[in-house]
């Protein structure tokens, strides 16, 4: 069974988020069949010995909610980014984990706004 193949959904990392519109037969079947899929994409592995002291700082990421295809940026102190080879995370030292692409997308935005950025301004500025 395909490995992006999950409770009648499809996870690969090639959707913008998991769906049931390209699970066929395929899916289920041998990996001459799953891989063939355009969805198909090798797992990789999330994290990079080389790189294990920035993978220890925001924990384990989960590709399916964290990965993103290009490299995201804010305006904010408390935000890095990290590049994967072929995908990118975004973390927030204040929350101290990743971010998933939809918080990503309000901190790219509104990170001026940001609560958790007001809190942690309020408590570095003592």
């Amino acid at each position: 069974m395909c490995p992006w193949y999950k409770d009648g959904m499809c996870t690969s990392p090639r959707l913008d988020q998991p769906s049931s519109d390209p699970v066929s037969l395929a899916c289920t079947g041998g990996a001459e069949q799953y891989r063939g899929c355009r969805y198909f994409a090798e797992k990789k592995e999330v994290f990079q010995p080389a790189s294990a002291a920035a993978t220890v700082r925001f924990g384990k990421a989960l590709l399916m909610i964290h990965a993103l295809n290009e490299r995201p940026g804010s305006g904010c102190e408390f935000f890095e980014s990290e590049d994967h080879g072929g995908y990118f995370l975004a973390g927030c030292t204040v929350l101290r984990r990743y971010l998933t692409k939809f918080e990503v997308v309000d901190c790219e935005k509104h990170w001026i706004n940001c609560p958790y950025r007001k809190v942690e301004m309020s408590i570095t500025r003592e």
